[in-house]
């Protein structure tokens, strides 16, 4: 972890339904804030004393701030909790200096792809080929793209001219320029892992070369992760067979080892085809298809997991 320094909470708004936007400045007396190049990330001291890692979803060009935008997650281990809770305008947060492992490459031609919060590291970089008059569009995919975080910034000039907003592939199909390969194109990805998988191979697919795609796993640090990578149970609750869920394998392919009918298609969360009716336990959602409510109810089967030793399926 990078040495941290402290800095002043000038801002706390909340940023579409999920979502809270901080804005932080050097202290009163103190030097600006070290420079930073789009895409980076910061570490940041949680009120609860987790590390967590944040990417700078402002402008670069602004010296004198940075801004985090940080997700409500519901299985927080109290980082991203405690930021959104806890911290109110004129407290002082400790920060590391600015790391980049997701800068942008030179091109003539940008395509951006984000999916739910995975978006933010993708707007300091829109900013910035719009200062730079670039040729340039992002295709953001979200569950609820009408209150989206930063939507209203997105659809005002002279963003919306460049913008796509997409529930998920499954309604609005994969961004039409991956259709065709372009050699002075960088595709710029970031967003959950199914997501970022399905549409990494669909431009492959379609014939984009590999280095031509640069990427930044979305992974929300706060969840319990390496947790629900154990095993469980899976209940079927109209023959009452029980299903068991070795840890690194997908409810679907053990349901399918099992002898038990299940429908696939995408097989990365992006289409709903697998989704089924939840009647008990904690589902550990990994889709891009349900809504927070949905999946009070559902579940998709290929990619999603448990947080309970067992789940119930109306199966």
């Amino acid at each position: 972890m990078s040495p941290l320094f402290p800095v002043h909470v000038d801002d706390v708004a909340p940023e579409g339904t999920e979502c809270v936007r901080l804005r932080l400045v050097a202290r009163p007396g103190d030097d600006t804030l070290p420079a930073f190049e789009p895409g980076a990330h910061v570490d940041v001291m949680t009120p609860s004393g987790l590390i967590r890692q944040y990417s700078l979803c402002g402008s670069a060009d602004d010296p004198s701030a940075y801004l985090l935008c940080i997700k409500r997650e519901a299985d927080s281990r109290g980082g991203s909790q405690s930021l959104c809770t806890q911290v109110r305008p004129g407290m002082e947060l400790q920060v590391s200096v600015p790391r980049n492992a997701f800068s942008l490459p030179a091109a003539r031609r940008y395509v951006l792809v984000g999916g739910g919060i995975g978006v933010t590291p993708l707007l300091s970089m829109m900013m910035r080929l719009q200062r730079d008059n670039a040729d340039w569009q992002l295709h953001f995919y979200a569950r609820d793209p009408e209150r989206a975080p930063f939507r209203d910034m997105l659809d005002a000039s002279p963003y919306r001219e460049h913008v796509r907003f997409s529930q998920s592939p499954r309604n609005g199909g994969y961004p039409a320029v991956l259709d065709t390969p372009d050699p002075d194109t960088a595709i710029m990805l970031c967003g959950p892992d199914g997501f970022m998988n399905a549409v990494f191979a669909h431009a492959v697919a379609a014939g984009w070369e590999t280095g031509q795609i640069h990427t930044e796993y979305f992974r929300p640090t706060d969840s319990a992760h390496a947790l629900s990578e154990r095993p469980f149970e899976v209940v079927l609750a109209r023959s009452g067979q029980t299903v068991h869920v070795p840890a690194g394998q997908s409810i679907a392919s053990a349901l399918l080892a099992a002898g038990v009918d299940v429908a696939l298609s995408c097989e990365q969360g992006m289409c709903g085809a697998c989704v089924v009716p939840l009647l008990a336990g904690e589902g550990d959602h990994r889709d891009m298809v349900l809504t927070e409510e949905e999946q009070g109810g559902s579940i998709a089967l290929c990619c999603s997991r448990s947080r309970s030793p067992s789940l119930t399926l109306d199966m």
